[in-house]
Protein backbone atom coordinates (compact mmCIF):
# COMPACT_ATOMS: atom_id res chain seq x y z
CA UNK A 1 0.00 0.00 0.00
CA UNK A 2 1.35 3.51 -1.08
CA UNK A 3 1.78 5.83 1.81
CA UNK A 4 0.86 9.74 1.27
CA UNK A 5 2.88 12.29 3.35
CA UNK A 6 1.49 15.47 3.84
CA UNK A 7 3.76 17.93 3.87
CA UNK A 8 2.68 22.14 5.29
CA UNK A 9 4.44 24.39 3.55
CA UNK A 10 6.06 27.89 5.24
CA UNK A 11 3.75 30.26 4.42
CA UNK A 12 1.42 28.25 5.43
CA UNK A 13 2.89 27.93 8.60
CA UNK A 14 3.10 31.55 9.03
CA UNK A 15 -0.49 32.53 8.05
CA UNK A 16 -1.82 29.71 11.42
CA UNK A 17 0.70 31.88 13.20
CA UNK A 18 -1.00 35.12 12.38
CA UNK A 19 -4.02 33.53 12.94
CA UNK A 20 -3.52 32.42 16.48
CA UNK A 21 -1.87 35.54 17.19
CA UNK A 22 -4.76 37.86 16.47
CA UNK A 23 -7.18 35.28 17.94
CA UNK A 24 -4.96 35.95 21.18
CA UNK A 25 -4.93 39.86 20.82
CA UNK A 26 -9.04 39.66 20.14
CA UNK A 27 -9.33 37.88 22.89
CA UNK A 28 -7.36 40.74 25.08
CA UNK A 29 -9.24 43.43 23.38
CA UNK A 30 -12.53 41.82 25.12
CA UNK A 31 -10.93 41.74 28.62
CA UNK A 32 -12.20 44.18 30.87
CA UNK A 33 -9.94 47.62 30.94
CA UNK A 34 -9.11 48.67 34.16
CA UNK A 35 -8.19 52.03 35.50
CA UNK A 36 -7.09 53.01 38.45
CA UNK A 37 -6.78 56.44 40.50
CA UNK A 38 -4.55 57.11 43.58
CA UNK A 39 -6.44 60.02 45.17
CA UNK A 40 -5.63 62.06 48.05
CA UNK A 41 -8.81 62.09 49.23
CA UNK A 42 -12.44 60.42 47.79
CA UNK A 43 -15.43 61.99 48.37
CA UNK A 44 -18.29 59.14 47.30
CA UNK A 45 -20.79 61.43 48.58
CA UNK A 46 -23.04 58.59 49.25
CA UNK A 47 -20.64 57.11 51.82
CA UNK A 48 -17.66 57.99 54.12
CA UNK A 49 -14.93 60.04 52.64
CA UNK A 50 -11.46 58.25 52.26
CA UNK A 51 -8.10 59.71 53.01
CA UNK A 52 -5.28 57.93 50.32
CA UNK A 53 -7.35 55.86 48.45
CA UNK A 54 -7.89 54.16 45.34
CA UNK A 55 -10.73 54.13 43.06
CA UNK A 56 -10.91 51.24 40.73
CA UNK A 57 -12.82 51.46 37.55
CA UNK A 58 -13.72 48.45 34.98
CA UNK A 59 -15.31 49.39 32.16
CA UNK A 60 -15.88 53.52 32.58
CA UNK A 61 -17.79 52.29 35.99
CA UNK A 62 -16.59 51.99 39.37
CA UNK A 63 -15.58 48.92 41.11
CA UNK A 64 -13.91 49.06 44.34
CA UNK A 65 -13.12 51.93 46.32
CA UNK A 66 -10.80 51.98 49.25
CA UNK A 67 -7.26 51.40 50.46
CA UNK A 68 -5.20 48.18 49.37
CA UNK A 69 -7.19 47.04 46.62
CA UNK A 70 -6.73 44.65 44.43
CA UNK A 71 -6.27 44.94 40.86
CA UNK A 72 -4.45 43.60 37.92
CA UNK A 73 -0.90 44.85 37.02
CA UNK A 74 -2.17 45.88 33.51
CA UNK A 75 -4.44 48.75 35.16
CA UNK A 76 -3.70 52.08 33.87
CA UNK A 77 -2.80 54.40 36.86
CA UNK A 78 -3.61 58.09 37.56
CA UNK A 79 -1.75 59.53 40.23
CA UNK A 80 -4.27 61.94 42.13
CA UNK A 81 -2.82 62.09 45.22
CA UNK A 82 -2.49 65.79 45.91
CA UNK A 83 -6.32 65.66 44.50
CA UNK A 84 -9.37 65.31 46.14
CA UNK A 85 -11.97 63.11 44.04
CA UNK A 86 -15.87 63.23 43.79
CA UNK A 87 -18.44 63.15 41.60
CA UNK A 88 -19.35 65.06 38.81
CA UNK A 89 -21.63 67.91 39.53
CA UNK A 90 -25.07 67.84 37.51
CA UNK A 91 -26.85 70.70 36.31
CA UNK A 92 -30.44 69.94 36.29
CA UNK A 93 -32.09 72.85 34.61
CA UNK A 94 -30.93 74.86 32.19
CA UNK A 95 -30.46 76.44 28.73
CA UNK A 96 -26.99 77.01 28.47
CA UNK A 97 -26.51 78.63 24.57
CA UNK A 98 -29.51 77.82 23.55
CA UNK A 99 -31.35 80.44 21.67
CA UNK A 100 -34.50 81.65 22.96
CA UNK A 101 -38.55 82.17 21.94
CA UNK A 102 -41.75 82.27 22.92
CA UNK A 103 -44.05 79.19 23.54
CA UNK A 104 -46.93 78.63 25.01
CA UNK A 105 -49.89 76.09 25.43
CA UNK A 106 -49.73 71.93 25.66
CA UNK A 107 -46.44 70.75 24.07
CA UNK A 108 -46.08 67.61 25.43
CA UNK A 109 -43.99 66.17 22.43
CA UNK A 110 -41.41 69.30 22.08
CA UNK A 111 -38.40 67.65 23.40
CA UNK A 112 -35.55 69.75 24.74
CA UNK A 113 -33.30 67.05 22.22
CA UNK A 114 -34.64 68.63 19.35
CA UNK A 115 -32.43 71.94 19.82
CA UNK A 116 -29.36 70.70 21.30
CA UNK A 117 -26.39 70.25 18.54
CA UNK A 118 -23.77 68.97 20.30
CA UNK A 119 -21.34 70.25 18.42
CA UNK A 120 -22.10 73.93 18.28
CA UNK A 121 -22.23 74.22 22.34
CA UNK A 122 -19.14 75.19 23.98
CA UNK A 123 -19.10 73.31 27.37
CA UNK A 124 -16.06 74.30 28.35
CA UNK A 125 -17.27 76.85 31.19
CA UNK A 126 -19.15 73.79 32.41
CA UNK A 127 -16.36 71.19 32.18
CA UNK A 128 -14.42 73.99 33.88
CA UNK A 129 -17.50 74.36 36.80
CA UNK A 130 -16.94 70.86 37.62
CA UNK A 131 -20.17 69.49 35.77
CA UNK A 132 -20.47 66.37 34.52
CA UNK A 133 -23.80 66.32 32.94
CA UNK A 134 -26.45 68.84 32.29
CA UNK A 135 -30.43 68.90 31.62
CA UNK A 136 -31.33 70.87 28.96
CA UNK A 137 -35.14 72.02 29.18
CA UNK A 138 -37.52 73.39 26.58
CA UNK A 139 -38.50 76.93 26.83
CA UNK A 140 -42.22 78.45 26.91
CA UNK A 141 -44.85 78.59 29.39
CA UNK A 142 -47.52 75.66 29.77
CA UNK A 143 -46.72 72.55 29.01
CA UNK A 144 -43.43 73.03 27.67
CA UNK A 145 -42.09 69.41 26.83
CA UNK A 146 -39.69 66.80 28.53
CA UNK A 147 -36.14 67.89 29.16
CA UNK A 148 -32.44 66.35 27.85
CA UNK A 149 -30.22 65.05 29.65
CA UNK A 150 -26.55 65.37 28.47
CA UNK A 151 -22.72 64.47 29.58
CA UNK A 152 -20.69 67.60 29.22
CA UNK A 153 -18.13 65.49 27.25
CA UNK A 154 -16.90 62.81 26.47
CA UNK A 155 -17.44 60.00 22.90
CA UNK A 156 -20.48 61.35 21.09
CA UNK A 157 -22.39 57.93 20.94
CA UNK A 158 -21.96 58.05 25.07
CA UNK A 159 -23.08 61.28 25.61
CA UNK A 160 -26.59 61.47 25.04
CA UNK A 161 -28.45 60.72 28.68
CA UNK A 162 -32.08 60.49 27.84
CA UNK A 163 -35.22 62.44 28.13
CA UNK A 164 -36.04 63.89 32.15
CA UNK A 165 -38.84 65.41 33.31
CA UNK A 166 -41.67 67.10 31.88
CA UNK A 167 -41.68 71.06 32.51
CA UNK A 168 -44.85 72.55 33.58
CA UNK A 169 -44.72 76.20 34.64
CA UNK A 170 -47.27 77.48 37.28
CA UNK A 171 -45.82 80.98 37.62
CA UNK A 172 -49.08 82.34 36.02
CA UNK A 173 -52.28 80.85 37.79
CA UNK A 174 -55.41 82.54 35.43
CA UNK A 175 -52.79 81.10 32.48
CA UNK A 176 -51.40 78.00 33.71
CA UNK A 177 -54.05 76.42 35.52
CA UNK A 178 -56.24 76.69 32.40
CA UNK A 179 -53.81 75.22 30.54
CA UNK A 180 -53.10 71.92 33.37
CA UNK A 181 -56.59 71.41 33.45
CA UNK A 182 -57.24 71.63 29.68
CA UNK A 183 -54.50 69.00 29.15
CA UNK A 184 -56.23 67.06 32.07
CA UNK A 185 -59.61 66.94 29.92
CA UNK A 186 -57.87 66.36 26.72
CA UNK A 187 -55.96 63.05 28.03
CA UNK A 188 -59.03 61.69 30.05
CA UNK A 189 -60.80 62.41 26.30
CA UNK A 190 -57.67 60.62 24.71
CA UNK A 191 -58.30 57.56 26.95
CA UNK A 192 -62.07 57.44 26.33
CA UNK A 193 -61.24 57.38 22.92
CA UNK A 194 -59.27 54.32 23.37
CA UNK A 195 -61.31 52.92 25.85
CA UNK A 196 -64.29 53.48 23.21
CA UNK A 197 -62.10 51.39 19.97
CA UNK A 198 -61.51 48.47 22.73
CA UNK A 199 -65.06 48.11 23.54
CA UNK A 200 -66.20 48.34 19.38
CA UNK A 201 -63.64 45.87 18.70
CA UNK A 202 -64.33 43.61 21.43
CA UNK A 203 -68.23 43.14 20.38
CA UNK A 204 -67.24 42.80 16.52
CA UNK A 205 -65.05 39.93 18.04
CA UNK A 206 -67.47 38.49 20.01
CA UNK A 207 -70.31 39.01 16.54
CA UNK A 208 -67.97 37.50 14.55
CA UNK A 209 -67.14 34.32 16.60
CA UNK A 210 -71.41 33.93 17.23
CA UNK A 211 -71.84 33.86 13.45
CA UNK A 212 -68.64 31.55 13.22
CA UNK A 213 -70.03 29.13 16.17
CA UNK A 214 -74.17 29.52 13.96
CA UNK A 215 -72.16 28.29 10.60
CA UNK A 216 -70.62 25.36 12.34
CA UNK A 217 -74.03 24.44 13.85
CA UNK A 218 -75.67 24.52 10.68
CA UNK A 219 -72.65 22.32 8.51
CA UNK A 220 -73.79 19.34 7.65
CA UNK A 221 -72.93 15.93 9.96
CA UNK A 222 -70.73 13.34 8.82
CA UNK A 223 -72.35 10.87 6.59
CA UNK A 224 -74.59 13.97 5.44
CA UNK A 225 -73.97 15.67 1.51
CA UNK A 226 -72.82 19.13 1.61
CA UNK A 227 -75.27 21.83 0.05
CA UNK A 228 -74.00 22.71 -3.21
CA UNK A 229 -73.36 26.88 -3.29
CA UNK A 230 -73.99 28.27 -6.37
CA UNK A 231 -70.49 28.40 -8.61
CA UNK A 232 -69.73 31.90 -10.29
CA UNK A 233 -70.14 32.48 -13.97
CA UNK A 234 -66.83 34.47 -14.20
CA UNK A 235 -63.37 33.46 -13.18
CA UNK A 236 -63.34 36.56 -10.96
CA UNK A 237 -64.90 34.29 -7.90
CA UNK A 238 -63.03 31.11 -8.68
CA UNK A 239 -60.35 30.13 -5.94
CA UNK A 240 -57.22 30.32 -6.95
CA UNK A 241 -54.10 28.56 -5.30
CA UNK A 242 -53.58 32.17 -3.81
CA UNK A 243 -56.70 32.86 -2.28
CA UNK A 244 -56.97 29.50 -0.46
CA UNK A 245 -53.18 30.03 0.77
CA UNK A 246 -54.68 33.97 1.77
CA UNK A 247 -57.78 32.17 3.05
CA UNK A 248 -55.67 29.74 5.43
CA UNK A 249 -53.58 32.48 6.44
CA UNK A 250 -56.73 34.58 7.64
CA UNK A 251 -57.24 31.35 9.85
CA UNK A 252 -54.01 31.12 11.29
CA UNK A 253 -53.68 34.56 12.26
CA UNK A 254 -56.20 35.84 15.26
CA UNK A 255 -57.28 39.56 14.80
CA UNK A 256 -55.24 42.12 17.24
CA UNK A 257 -56.73 45.36 18.62
CA UNK A 258 -54.69 48.63 17.48
CA UNK A 259 -55.39 51.10 20.24
CA UNK A 260 -56.38 54.75 17.99
CA UNK A 261 -52.70 56.96 18.17
CA UNK A 262 -52.89 59.17 21.24
CA UNK A 263 -52.23 62.77 20.90
CA UNK A 264 -48.23 62.68 21.62
CA UNK A 265 -48.58 66.51 23.13
CA UNK A 266 -50.54 65.40 25.95
CA UNK A 267 -49.27 61.45 26.00
CA UNK A 268 -46.98 61.98 29.26
CA UNK A 269 -50.22 63.26 31.55
CA UNK A 270 -52.34 60.29 29.60
CA UNK A 271 -49.62 57.69 31.42
CA UNK A 272 -49.83 59.11 34.63
CA UNK A 273 -53.83 59.11 34.30
CA UNK A 274 -54.00 55.75 32.61
CA UNK A 275 -50.90 53.33 33.71
CA UNK A 276 -50.29 55.64 37.25
CA UNK A 277 -46.84 55.94 36.29
CA UNK A 278 -44.96 58.44 33.47
CA UNK A 279 -41.81 60.82 33.37
CA UNK A 280 -41.16 62.99 35.95
CA UNK A 281 -42.93 66.44 36.00
CA UNK A 282 -41.36 69.45 37.26
CA UNK A 283 -43.78 72.41 38.41
CA UNK A 284 -42.19 75.56 38.20
CA UNK A 285 -43.71 78.00 41.25
CA UNK A 286 -42.56 81.77 41.08
CA UNK A 287 -43.69 82.30 44.51
CA UNK A 288 -45.82 80.75 47.15
CA UNK A 289 -49.36 81.29 46.73
CA UNK A 290 -48.43 79.15 43.02
CA UNK A 291 -48.40 75.88 45.00
CA UNK A 292 -52.16 76.34 46.21
CA UNK A 293 -53.25 76.78 42.76
CA UNK A 294 -51.09 73.89 41.36
CA UNK A 295 -52.61 72.00 44.57
CA UNK A 296 -56.18 73.63 43.02
CA UNK A 297 -55.60 72.05 39.85
CA UNK A 298 -54.60 68.83 40.76
CA UNK A 299 -58.00 68.39 42.14
CA UNK A 300 -59.30 67.12 39.02
CA UNK A 301 -56.32 64.38 38.54
CA UNK A 302 -54.89 63.31 41.41
CA UNK A 303 -53.14 61.01 39.61
CA UNK A 304 -50.27 63.60 39.02
CA UNK A 305 -47.63 63.40 41.39
CA UNK A 306 -46.65 66.91 42.51
CA UNK A 307 -43.47 65.96 44.08
CA UNK A 308 -41.16 67.66 41.69
CA UNK A 309 -40.93 71.66 42.45
CA UNK A 310 -38.54 74.18 41.35
CA UNK A 311 -38.63 77.51 43.28
CA UNK A 312 -37.43 80.37 41.36
CA UNK A 313 -36.60 82.14 43.99
CA UNK A 314 -35.94 86.22 44.20
CA UNK A 315 -34.26 88.40 46.98
CA UNK A 316 -37.42 88.84 48.45
CA UNK A 317 -39.18 85.28 48.19
CA UNK A 318 -42.26 84.13 50.69
CA UNK A 319 -41.43 80.85 50.18
CA UNK A 320 -41.11 80.13 53.91
CA UNK A 321 -44.60 79.83 54.15
CA UNK A 322 -44.70 76.62 52.21
CA UNK A 323 -42.15 74.99 53.61
CA UNK A 324 -44.24 72.72 55.98
CA UNK A 325 -46.66 71.99 52.90
CA UNK A 326 -43.26 70.97 50.86
CA UNK A 327 -42.00 68.74 53.39
CA UNK A 328 -45.26 66.82 54.13
CA UNK A 329 -45.62 65.59 50.49
CA UNK A 330 -41.98 64.44 50.58
CA UNK A 331 -40.98 67.10 47.86
CA UNK A 332 -38.20 66.79 45.96
CA UNK A 333 -37.52 70.82 45.46
CA UNK A 334 -34.66 72.99 43.00
CA UNK A 335 -33.57 76.21 44.14
CA UNK A 336 -30.88 78.65 43.41
CA UNK A 337 -28.38 79.28 45.81
CA UNK A 338 -29.13 82.33 47.59
CA UNK A 339 -29.44 83.90 50.63
CA UNK A 340 -32.38 86.25 50.73
CA UNK A 341 -34.19 88.49 53.04
CA UNK A 342 -37.81 87.72 54.26
CA UNK A 343 -40.14 90.04 53.06
CA UNK A 344 -40.29 93.31 54.35
CA UNK A 345 -37.52 92.72 56.47
CA UNK A 346 -33.70 92.91 56.79
CA UNK A 347 -33.80 89.17 58.80
CA UNK A 348 -31.51 87.03 56.46
CA UNK A 349 -32.81 83.64 55.23
CA UNK A 350 -31.57 80.65 54.31
CA UNK A 351 -34.34 78.60 52.01
CA UNK A 352 -31.92 75.61 51.05
CA UNK A 353 -31.18 75.42 54.93
CA UNK A 354 -34.45 75.27 55.64
CA UNK A 355 -35.66 72.61 53.30
CA UNK A 356 -33.31 70.81 53.72
CA UNK A 357 -33.07 70.62 57.60
CA UNK A 358 -37.12 70.06 57.29
CA UNK A 359 -36.79 66.95 55.67
CA UNK A 360 -37.20 67.98 51.69
CA UNK A 361 -34.28 66.26 48.95
CA UNK A 362 -32.67 69.74 47.81
CA UNK A 363 -31.04 70.12 44.60
CA UNK A 364 -29.23 72.92 43.89
CA UNK A 365 -29.15 75.44 40.38
CA UNK A 366 -27.44 77.79 39.62
CA UNK A 367 -28.55 81.34 39.38
CA UNK A 368 -28.32 81.85 35.98
CA UNK A 369 -27.00 80.45 32.17
CA UNK A 370 -23.76 82.74 32.92
CA UNK A 371 -20.22 81.65 32.91
CA UNK A 372 -19.85 84.16 36.19
CA UNK A 373 -22.80 82.10 37.65
CA UNK A 374 -20.61 78.83 37.08
CA UNK A 375 -17.96 80.28 38.38
CA UNK A 376 -19.43 81.58 41.19
CA UNK A 377 -21.68 78.42 42.46
CA UNK A 378 -19.56 76.43 44.56
CA UNK A 379 -18.63 79.69 46.61
CA UNK A 380 -21.86 80.14 46.80
CA UNK A 381 -22.67 76.57 47.96
CA UNK A 382 -19.69 77.45 50.93
CA UNK A 383 -21.86 80.45 51.68
CA UNK A 384 -25.21 78.27 52.02
CA UNK A 385 -23.17 75.68 54.44
CA UNK A 386 -21.76 78.42 56.71
CA UNK A 387 -25.17 79.76 56.83
CA UNK A 388 -26.66 76.37 57.95
CA UNK A 389 -26.47 74.23 55.31
CA UNK A 390 -25.43 70.93 55.96
CA UNK A 391 -22.43 69.81 54.36
CA UNK A 392 -23.43 66.37 53.17
CA UNK A 393 -26.91 68.29 51.84
CA UNK A 394 -25.14 70.98 49.90
CA UNK A 395 -22.63 68.18 48.77
CA UNK A 396 -25.76 65.76 47.69
CA UNK A 397 -27.64 68.50 46.24
CA UNK A 398 -24.86 68.88 43.47
CA UNK A 399 -24.75 65.21 42.41
CA UNK A 400 -27.00 62.21 43.98
CA UNK A 401 -30.28 64.34 44.04
CA UNK A 402 -29.70 66.05 40.75
CA UNK A 403 -28.99 62.56 39.13
CA UNK A 404 -32.71 60.86 41.08
CA UNK A 405 -34.96 63.75 39.71
CA UNK A 406 -33.56 63.33 36.15
CA UNK A 407 -33.89 59.61 36.54
CA UNK A 408 -30.23 58.87 36.88
CA UNK A 409 -29.28 57.34 40.10
CA UNK A 410 -28.29 54.11 39.04
CA UNK A 411 -25.81 55.26 36.98
CA UNK A 412 -25.17 58.71 38.44
CA UNK A 413 -24.43 61.24 41.64
CA UNK A 414 -21.89 58.98 43.53
CA UNK A 415 -18.41 56.99 43.62
CA UNK A 416 -20.00 53.29 44.57
CA UNK A 417 -19.90 50.15 42.80
CA UNK A 418 -21.76 49.66 39.47
CA UNK A 419 -21.95 53.75 38.95
CA UNK A 420 -20.26 55.67 35.90
CA UNK A 421 -16.96 56.88 36.43
CA UNK A 422 -18.16 60.23 35.60
CA UNK A 423 -15.63 62.23 38.51
CA UNK A 424 -13.92 65.69 38.88
CA UNK A 425 -10.51 66.24 40.42
CA UNK A 426 -9.95 69.27 42.42
CA UNK A 427 -6.91 70.80 44.07
CA UNK A 428 -8.78 71.43 47.34
CA UNK A 429 -11.63 70.90 49.51
CA UNK A 430 -14.80 71.44 46.68
CA UNK A 431 -16.21 74.19 49.28
CA UNK A 432 -13.31 76.21 49.50
CA UNK A 433 -13.67 79.13 47.56
CA UNK A 434 -9.71 79.06 46.34
CA UNK A 435 -9.84 75.34 44.78
CA UNK A 436 -10.79 74.62 41.20
CA UNK A 437 -11.09 71.44 38.85
CA UNK A 438 -8.17 70.26 37.93
CA UNK A 439 -9.41 67.21 35.78
CA UNK A 440 -12.77 66.22 34.79
CA UNK A 441 -13.37 62.32 33.71
CA UNK A 442 -16.51 60.19 31.99
CA UNK A 443 -16.50 57.10 31.25
CA UNK A 444 -13.37 56.50 33.34
CA UNK A 445 -11.37 58.65 30.52
CA UNK A 446 -9.82 62.28 31.36
CA UNK A 447 -12.14 64.42 28.87
CA UNK A 448 -10.29 67.77 29.87
CA UNK A 449 -7.93 69.54 32.34
CA UNK A 450 -7.09 72.63 33.48
CA UNK A 451 -4.50 74.91 31.67
CA UNK A 452 -1.09 74.92 33.87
Amino acid sequence: MMRVRHYISLPTLLAVAVFVVSAGRAQDDEEEKFVVIKAGRVITVSGEEHVQADIVLADGKVRLVGKSLDYPKSAKVIDARREVVMPGMIHPRTRWQLSSYSRSGIRGDRSAAKEVYLDLIDFEPLLKAGYTAVCFYPIGTGITGPGAVYRTAGEEKSRELGTAYLRITMSSPARDKKTLRDAVSKARKEIEKVEKARKDWDEKQKRAKEEAAKKAKEAPKDGEKPKEEPKPKSDAGKDTPAKKEEAKDAEKKPEVFTPPKIDPAVLPIVEWIRDKKGPALLFELSRASDLRHLDDALRTAKELPGTLIYLSVSSSSDFHFVVKDLVEREAHVLVQPRIGNLPSTVTRYNLAAELATAGCDVVLVPTSDSTSALEQFRISLADLVRAGLPREDALKAVTMRPAKALGLSDRLGAIEKGKDADLIFLDGDPLDPHTRVTRVMTLGEIVWEAPE
